[in-house]
């Protein structure tokens, strides 16, 4: 089950860094190179987990006005995604991003679109059921087919 559950995990953790790529939400690569999922047992069942970059929260939501985000990740951003080039521009416009979003909010934010979390959950839904519904029921009909075995074994003794 355990198995099953970490291949669906995967498969999850791999939508999600293809819709990341989709909104063109990559510039370093690092947020998607960070994403792994961890299956692990509860005392009623399992949980799966997704693990990524800390910033992930604010990639899928946005960043709300009057949070001062880091110039240094601004401007190395700015560098990545080509928007300027030379290390003043490049200042002068992660500065500016910043106080953009420290006075608005950032795009994300303020538009309220739809984050990668939110629009993998929703184009995936139905394969990942379908994963889930399969895997669901062969653990049942091993189970079962187990029980049958050692209750026949009983009854021969």
């Amino acid at each position: 089950m355990k198995e099953g559950l970490q291949l669906i995990g995967d498969f999850l953790v791999d939508q999600l860094i293809k819709t990341i790529e989709k909104q063109g939400s990559r510039a370093t690569g690092q947020l998607q190179d960070t994403m792994r999922s961890v299956v692990t047992s509860t005392g009623t069942g399992f949980t799966i987990s997704i693990y990524a970059q800390n910033y992930a929260d604010s990639v899928e939501k946005g960043v709300p006005a009057g949070v001062k985000v880091s110039p240094y990740a601004l401007a190395k951003w700015v560098e990545v995604k080509g928007i300027a080039t030379g290390e003043k521009e490049i200042k002068s416009l992660a500065f500016a991003i910043r106080q953009k979003i420290f006075s608005e909010g950032s795009v994300q934010f303020r538009e309220k679109k739809k984050g990668f979390i939110e629009v993998t959950l929703d184009s995936s839904a139905k394969a990942i059921f379908k994963m889930l519904l399969n895997l669901f029921t062969k653990e049942v009909s091993t189970t079962l087919s187990n029980t049958v075995r050692n209750q026949q074994k009983n009854f021969s003794l």
